[in-house]
């Protein structure tokens, strides 16, 4: 287990931990949250053991020793659920990126996408069961929970890019994160899918960013992203040789 995985699992149980000793609340809300709980913890540790064929509202409530009415009384549907469970993950995952080091804003980007690739590759049955239920209309509550906060998060990173001056001050964080979550999506698609491997997954969505980035670099940010680009067609150009 490598250390980004160690921390990110940590940070989860560490959560669980402090809703379990929450005593503001009343005791029936208490209950209630204490149950909430359960059923979210009882989602998350059945996705990474069994993958999405064990996520049965039925098997979620054994697990968190409640009944099934009370799962649906409380969340309403699965979705809702793995809203939650998709949440609890990227709370981590946030944290770990942001105790990650890196040289600036720029490099940062490109650490959180190395360390997402990583956790990929040590939690695949996790990751490709909580992706492989990909978000539409008519379930707007894992909509929700898997869009916006992404784009927020590369939103958040790339406007701390312009503050440093490795953008141009033309570049919009909002349009730019979009673009961004639309690339790392699509390969996340395919990795899932099992086309391509999770450090090939890492190096085209490297490529996808760098190239959008470049688009706005200033001097100083062309001058770090040109080398990083190159470096990644020449890996890419390699892996297409022996895919051919």
């Amino acid at each position: 287990m490598n250390e980004h995985m160690r921390l990110k699992l940590m940070l989860i149980d560490g959560e669980r931990k402090t809703d379990a000793g929450a005593k503001e609340l009343s005791r029936r809300d208490l209950g209630k949250k204490e149950r909430r709980t359960r059923i979210v913890n009882a989602a998350y540790d059945l996705l990474r053991e069994a993958g999405v064929d064990a996520l049965s509202v039925i098997k979620v409530a054994e697990r968190a020793r409640v009944s099934p009415a009370t799962v649906y009384n409380l969340f309403g549907t699965k979705g809702a659920i793995l809203a939650q469970v998709f949440d609890q993950d990227l709370k981590a995952f946030t944290t770990v990126v942001g105790r990650a080091r890196a040289a600036d804003a720029l490099d940062h980007i490109f650490k959180a996408i190395s360390i997402a690739a990583g956790l990929y590759k040590e939690d695949p049955g996790f990751y490709r069961a909580i992706m492989h239920m990909r978000p539409n209309q008519a379930d707007p509550d894992l909509y929700a929970a898997m869009r916006a906060p992404r784009i927020e998060f590369w939103r958040g990173m790339i406007h701390k890019a312009g503050e440093e001056g490795l953008l141009r001050r033309d570049a919009n964080s909002g349009i730019l994160s979009v673009l961004a979550t639309q690339i790392a999506s699509g390969v996340l698609a395919e990795w899932v899918s099992g086309v391509i491997s999770a450090d090939q997954l890492e190096r085209e969505t490297s490529y996808g960013f760098a190239v959008i980035l470049m688009q706005y670099a200033t001097p100083k940010g062309a001058k770090k992203l040109a080398p990083r680009i190159a470096a990644l067609e020449k890996a890419l150009a390699q892996y297409s040789r022996r895919r051919a």
